[in-house]
């Protein structure tokens, strides 16, 4: 497994932080139903708190493992792909407050998983980070169907975009870990990452199970979709799976 091309990776964040994200804010058809507003809501909600993140543990493991990594480009990269995570946060609350939807402060997943990169070092702390992103690649889609805003459906389409490319910068970065170790210890993380995208997956359909049914996807849809992006992310070099990214 070859390095990930860091420069090539700093290149894109660099140029994607200068392109227009396309948002009709302001959109006259820009309205919720009563309907759509008690469906997303709560659901939307936990996920705007949860995009958004100082992340200053993640810049701390990036800046001890560019040595090991060999790349002077893995902490430019990761401030920029911090920003852009806040920038989907700032755009779901920028989108909520337009339409009176309630913000939250904290909520015991997102305080899970917060504990868990901070605590974790830099491979576990990617490991979380993808986990959630291959998740929210299917919930996106999902909240995306639910709703007949302009606004939000464009928001989606934003985000969709940009965790595509995160859940391959992030892979990319675990296959070359992982791949460095021989044995016994190869294997160890990656059980441990399916267990944990197991039980991530069952969390966030029950936390957001509305949204998601809405959007189409009942528990085995859900399922099958998330282990399905799982498989893209990880496959060696199988084009038919890396279209599932998207």
């Amino acid at each position: 497994m070859n390095k990930p091309d860091l420069v090539a990776w700093l290149e894109y964040f660099d140029s994607n932080a200068a392109a227009s994200d396309l948002i009709p804010w302001g959109d006259p058809n820009d309205v919720l139903s009563a309907s759509e507003k008690a469906c997303i809501e709560s659901s939307i909600a936990k996920f705007q708190l949860g995009e958004y993140s100082e992340a200053h543990s993640l810049l701390g493991f990036a800046v001890a493992f560019a040595d090991e990594l060999g790349g002077h480009c893995l902490v430019p990269i990761t401030r920029r792909f911090v920003k852009e995570e806040q920038k989907h946060a700032l755009m779901l609350k920028r989108f909520m407050q337009g339409h009176a939807l309630r913000t939250l402060q904290r909520n015991w997943t997102d305080t899970l998983f917060r504990r868990l990169r901070k605590f974790a070092g830099y491979e576990a702390s990617i490991t979380v980070l993808i986990t959630a992103e291959l998740i929210a690649l299917v919930y996106y889609r999902a909240l995306q169907a639910c709703t007949q805003s302009p606004v939000l459906v464009a928001i989606c389409t934003r985000i969709l975009e940009e965790e595509a490319a995160h859940t391959r910068y992030e892979s990319e970065l675990l296959r070359y870990i992982r791949q460095r170790r021989t044995g016994f210890l190869r294997h160890v993380p990656k059980v441990l990452h399916r267990l944990l995208y197991a039980g991530t997956v069952v969390v966030v359909f029950a936390d957001h199970r509305r949204v998601l049914r809405r959007g189409g996807y009942g528990f085995v849809g859900f399922w099958s979709a998330c282990w399905d992006k799982f498989s893209a992310a990880f496959a060696k070099v199988d084009p038919t799976l890396r279209r599932a990214w998207g």
